[in-house]
C-alpha cells in the first residue's frame, strides 16, 4: 500500500475532473444541489477545509463544491480493496491510520499545504452515527497551524439522506455544501499553539459549522414547503 499523497503535479488526473462534474448532475437529479460561501476559498496558496461528516459522499461531494483541486485523508483499511483503493488514491485521497498518532500522513498533510494544496480534514474524525454535529479533534487545526495555513469552515448537509446508513441506492434530497470565512491560527497565539489553543480553534470551526448548518436547515426547510406546494397548485 501507498502511504504517500498521490504527487503535485500541474495536471490533474481526468477521472477526478470527471466526478466534479458529473456528481452535482446527480445531486439535481436527486434533489437538488445548493453551494454557498465559494469566495471564501482562497484563489491560491494552501488552506484546510474543515468540514462535518455524515456519508461517504462526503469527500466528493466537498471536493466537486472546490473550485480546485484537494487533497483528502481516507481511512487505510480502504486502500486495501482492490481497485477502489487504487482510484480513491488517485483522486488524491492518502491513508491515515485513525487509531493512533500517524505521523507519516501528518507529514504528507503538512507537505501539501506548504506546496499551495488544499487538504480536506474532517475535525469529527469519523462519520456522524445520526447525522447531528458531534465533537471536533484538534486534528484539523494542528495541521493548519504547523504548515502556517488558514482553516476554512464547511458544513454538509443531506448527503447522509440520499445514501442513508445501510442503503443501497440513492435517495432524493437536497445536498448543501456551505463555505464559512477562514479561521487563521496566529489569531489564538504565536509560534506553536499549546493543546488549550488548538482546542479554542476546533471550538471556532465547529461554532462556525453549527452556524452553516442552521442556514442550510432553514433553506430545506423552504425548498420543502415549495416542492408541496407545487402539486397542490398542480391539482387546481
Amino acid at each position: 500500500m501507498h502511504k504517500e499523497p498521490e504527487p503535485i503535479r500541474s495536471w490533474t488526473w481526468p477521472h477526478y475532473e470527471m466526478v466534479r462534474i458529473f456528481l452535482p448532475r446527480i445531486w439535481r437529479v436527486f434533489g437538488g444541489w445548493r453551494i454557498e460561501g465559494q469566495q471564501h476559498i482562497p484563489d491560491n496558496g494552501g488552506a484546510v477545509i474543515a468540514p462535518n461528516h455524515i456519508s461517504f459522499f462526503d469527500p466528493p461531494t466537498v471536493g466537486s463544491s472546490l473550485p480546485r483541486r484537494a487533497y483528502y485523508f481516507a481511512k487505510k483499511e480502504l486502500f486495501a480493496i482492490p481497485i477502489f483503493g487504487w482510484l480513491i488514491r488517485k483522486c488524491y485521497a492518502f491513508p491515515v491510520d485513525r487509531e493512533g498518532s500517524d505521523h507519516t500522513a501528518f507529514r504528507h498533510a503538512i507537505r501539501l499545504l506548504q506546496s499551495g494544496e488544499l487538504l480536506i480534514v474532517f475535525p469529527e474524525g469519523g462519520r456522524s452515527q445520526d447525522g447531528a454535529l458531534e465533537e471536533g479533534g484538534i486534528g484539523a487545526a494542528l495541521i493548519a497551524s504547523r504548515a502556517g495555513v488558514p482553516i476554512v469552515p464547511c458544513s454538509l448537509w443531506g448527503t447522509d439522506d440520499v445514501l442513508p446508513r445501510g442503503a443501497w441506492f440513492l435517495h432524493t434530497g437536497l445536498v448543501q455544501v456551505s463555505f464559512g470565512p477562514p479561521i487563521h491560527c496566529q489569531e489564538f497565539g504565536s509560534g506553536r499553539l499549546n493543546k488549550e489553543q488548538l482546542q479554542q480553534v476546533t471550538d471556532k470551526i465547529m461554532n462556525a459549522i453549527a452556524e452553516l448548518r442552521a442556514g442550510q436547515e432553514q433553506c430545506a426547510a423552504q425548498c420543502s414547503r415549495k416542492t408541496r406546494r407545487q402539486p397542490e397548485q398542480t391539482t387546481r
